[in-house]
């Protein structure tokens, strides 16, 4: 039997009930834009898990949401019985819904795997052959496992994937660490606004130096003040991104640092004219000119 078109007060719908919603941080301005002038154009769909229940979103949660913030207080719908349409069913109806009109971000496509594989009892070979592809993803176990990863971390930092702020390979490696730890090292990132490569320098230094003192990232910040290097108002952005960069690098290298410095301050010390500058070379002694 197909589901009949209703008017459904939005009081009559589970609000708060995420059962088959896969969108993440959506763009939300145009639609209620749309939605306050012209009202709901196309149906939602929705479920009624039993004869008293509140009804569950299925599809049209965003158009939901913008009734909410415009003042509807009633929306069209197709009404689903759970004997017709099955969680399962439902989910995937939710799912193709999303991929037929826009593109999935890294936290969706995470969060989608994960359900099907600990929800619905999808096994890992089904998820790779049929599903990667959907989600436009390379069906490999690591595959899985990274946005796996990527589904169970908390907000910020699966907001900072999807902003684009942070690498998803940096924040899955801020994500192996404790809370305390996870907080300071996104405010280090995110208040750089560091690129990839530069990530890439930053985690291995401050791996590298953790792993040699035993201690943590946010202890190791802390000593290196760079809290304070971020705060520092008189600094620009790239200035501060080479300022931690430094106390890094000098935190990995003491000893090589500290032969770069006497070697700089030597080469200042002979007043070469302009065209003659001094090199050295961390695998040699020599000094090589130019």
């Amino acid at each position: 039997m197909a589901p009949v078109l209703h008017y459904v007060l939005l009081t009559e719908i589970a609000l708060d009930d995420h059962t088959f919603i896969v969108t993440y941080r959506p763009e939300m301005q145009a639609l209620q834009r749309s939605v306050a002038r012209v009202g709901v154009l196309t149906p939602l769909h929705l479920r009624q898990p039993s004869d008293q229940a509140l009804l569950q979103v299925v599809c049209g949660s965003k158009r939901l949401l913008a009734c909410q913030h415009t003042g509807h207080t009633n929306v069209p719908a197709l009404v689903y019985s759970a004997a017709e349409l099955s969680e399962q069913q439902a989910f995937l109806l939710a799912l193709h819904d999303n991929l037929g009109c826009r593109a999935l971000n890294a936290v969706e496509k995470g969060r989608i795997l994960l359900r099907l594989q600990q929800h619905f009892g999808y096994q890992p070979d089904t998820l790779l052959q049929e599903f990667c592809a959907l989600l436009d993803l390379p069906p490999r176990a690591e595959t899985l496992e990274t946005y796996g990863r990527l589904a169970t971390l908390e907000d910020s930092l699966q907001a900072a994937v999807v902003e684009g702020s942070l690498p998803l390979e940096t924040v899955l490696w801020i994500g192996i660490y404790a809370a305390e730890d996870r907080q300071a090292l996104l405010a280090l990132f995110t208040g750089l606004k560091v690129g990839t490569n530069r990530a890439r320098e930053f985690v291995t230094y401050i791996d590298a130096i953790c792993q040699r003192d035993a201690c943590t990232p946010a202890t190791l910040l802390q000593a290196l003040s760079v809290p304070a290097l971020l705060a520092e108002a008189q600094l620009a952005g790239p200035q501060k991104l080479e300022s931690v960069r430094r106390v890094l690098r000098q935190a990995r290298y003491p000893q090589l640092s500290t032969y770069e410095q006497r070697f700089q301050e030597a080469a200042r010390r002979l007043r070469l004219p302009p065209q003659i500058s001094l090199r050295h070379h961390h695998t040699s002694r020599a000094s090589s000119t130019r």
